[in-house]
């Protein structure tokens, strides 16, 4: 049996909620009097297990209480009653900023939380430049908090927590805040830290992002714990709590029956005033099919039974991969189809053609009938996974992906005269200068070869790999960098590199100091003026993590500047 990383029993969370301000303070001198507070629970009895090494999104709506849970598991807030066990060292990003200072730097940031997170100096010494590379924030990490956005708070702050190697990894929804790229990167970062066999517990509102990092998840409505399993089927059963609190009518039902293609048992959610009797797949013949080529015309069908007199309703379908993907969907307000009114009794029969241009795997069919365009409003019935179905592939041609889009390659090869090269080149790159600084500004000129820059006493610097690039005007004579490399056996073992411009060996250097100096090298007269991409080849990279540390990066030297001089 797994040992268990969190371990939740009977907890409950309850707050004081005060009409007035002078009330909490009354209530504090004289506790035994009347009551001048009402009790809102946030949790009520909830009991929960989490074995090392599993991922389970908490899933629920807003004040369902679900960062109440996780700040309880995190330590940040107490329970009023109930005992929890963690196992394990905890990372938490919670809400948005929380344990920044506004008026310190995001750098001064980063090692106040550090120290919080049980790092000691020596581990932030070595941590801090990948912090600062992950969060992206450029010259802003010098800058006060109080100047960030929102984005830029969840970028400092997952940026820290991601840093420490926690056994367990608890993520708020604040990730939603960040823009999309952020979001994907942060995500690649929690899979790694769960591949490594760390628990996670993960709230987000987000299903695409449970579905990719979860193995369970768990939902919460109203303080209590309504269902835990498969995350799929949890995000179904969300659907339909969402559905009832939007849902005009007072009566709402969750029901599960037997499916007519599914092992598993059909949810249906809705006030009921009409009843999805049966959906499927049918070919152009009119044939039921549970398997159809990729790109083939089928016919869906839905059949409605109303227990109530309905105006115009909507029927619709949705289909979902395997993963729950939702693939295509569309319904009958959608398509501007009226459907008419119907009374108690009445059945009806829809069916969408269409051409069936997804990729081949395994879908599932939903079917739903509502008032109005999505079923939030007044929902009658939604038959999640009501059909199973399979796509093979066809004889035409092969893919991946989910959508068939019907390619056609065409390919011409043309050799670009160097004129004609070098003015689209100065096209691009038309506001180049003579002298380049290793700030975000200058981002554009830097090509193949550099990390991100780092903040240093005087300025900004970059690390290069074995390999860099720049574009450069040379309007000057000589060819100046500003370097060092603090490689510690860099006296006893040097490293040279070389100057190419066109293929062309310009010139030759050698670094065996650890600290910053100038390298200079004279630049040909014919290129004298011209915009050209200079490439600098080192005859070797390192590693710190091969003398000291963990830093894994193969690094070469680190620059501050690279600009021209005249003689």
């Amino acid at each position: 049996m797994p040992e268990t990383a969190i371990e939740v029993i009977n907890l409950s969370k309850c707050y004081k909620i005060y009409a007035r301000p002078v009330d909490r303070i009354l209530d504090w001198i004289s506790p035994f009097t009347r009551k001048r507070h009402r009790d809102f629970w946030a949790l009520r009895q909830v009991s929960f297990t989490i074995p090392r090494g599993v991922a389970v999104g908490i899933i629920g709506a807003n004040g369902a209480g679900k960062s109440t849970l996780l700040k309880i598991v995190s330590g940040t807030s107490k329970p009023s009653s109930g005992r929890i066990r963690v196992r394990g060292k905890v990372a938490a990003l919670l809400e948005l900023g929380m344990g920044f200072h506004p008026e310190f730097t995001g750098r001064q940031n980063i090692r106040m939380n550090g120290k919080l997170l049980g790092l000691t100096d020596e581990e932030l010494d070595e941590k801090i430049p990948g912090i600062i590379a992950f969060s992206e924030l450029g010259e802003f990490i010098d800058r006060p908090l109080r100047t960030y956005s929102s984005g830029m708070y969840v970028r400092l702050g997952f940026s820290v927590v991601a840093s420490v190697d926690p056994e367990i990894l608890i993520v708020d929804e604040a990730l939603s805040v960040g823009d999309i790229h952020f979001q994907q990167k942060c995500i690649r970062r929690i899979r790694e830290i769960h591949e490594t066999g760390s628990s996670l517990l993960f709230v987000s509102h987000d299903p695409g992002a449970v579905r990719i990092l979860c193995q369970e998840a768990i939902l919460i409505d109203q303080g209590e714990i309504v269902s835990r399993g498969e995350p799929d089927e949890i995000l179904d059963h969300y659907n339909a709590l969402v559905s009832q609190r939007e849902s005009r009518e007072t009566s709402f039902h969750i029901e599960r029956v037997p499916a007519a293609n599914r092992h598993a048992a059909v949810r249906h959610s809705g006030n009921f005033m009409a009843v999805i009797t049966a959906a499927g797949l049918l070919t152009e013949e009119g044939e039921a099919v549970t398997a159809v080529f990729s790109g083939q015309q089928v016919r869906i069908y839905v059949r409605v039974f109303f227990l109530g007199a309905v105006e115009r309703p909507t029927i619709g379908f949705l289909i979902k991969d395997r993963l729950g993907n939702e693939v295509f969907g569309t319904n009958s307000y959608m398509l501007d189809c009226d459907l008419g009114n119907y009374s108690s009794g009445d059945t009806l029969e829809i069916e969408f053609s269409l051409k069936l241009d997804i990729g081949y795997g395994e879908y599932t069919l939903t079917a739903a009938a509502h008032a109005f365009d999505y079923h939030i409003y007044e929902c009658y019935d939604w038959a999640d996974k009501i059909f199973s179905f399979s796509v093979v592939p066809s004889g035409d041609f092969k893919f991946t992906g989910v959508a068939k889009c019907y390619p056609a390659i065409e390919h011409r090869k043309k050799h670009v005269p160097q004129p004609e090269a070098r003015q689209l080149i100065n096209d691009i790159f038309r506001d180049a200068s003579p002298e380049l600084f290793m700030g975000p500004s200058f981002q554009k000129f830097l090509c193949k070869g550099w990390y991100d820059c780092e903040s240093s006493g005087e300025g900004y610097v970059r690390w290069t790999d074995r390999e860099f690039a720049f574009f450069i005007r040379l309007e000057g004579d000589t060819l100046v960098l500003e370097v060092s490399c603090p490689k510690p056996d860099i006296d006893s073992d040097p490293i040279t590199g070389k100057i190419l411009v066109r293929g062309e060996n310009l010139g030759e250097f050698q670094i065996r100091r650890t600290d910053p100096h100038t390298i200079r090298i004279p630049m040909p007269g014919s290129l004298k003026g011209e915009l050209v991409l200079m490439n600098v080849s080192l005859n070797k990279s390192w590693k710190p993590s091969d003398y000291s540390g963990r830093d894994q990066r193969d690094l070469g030297i680190v620059v501050s500047c690279i600009r021209m001089e005249l003689d």
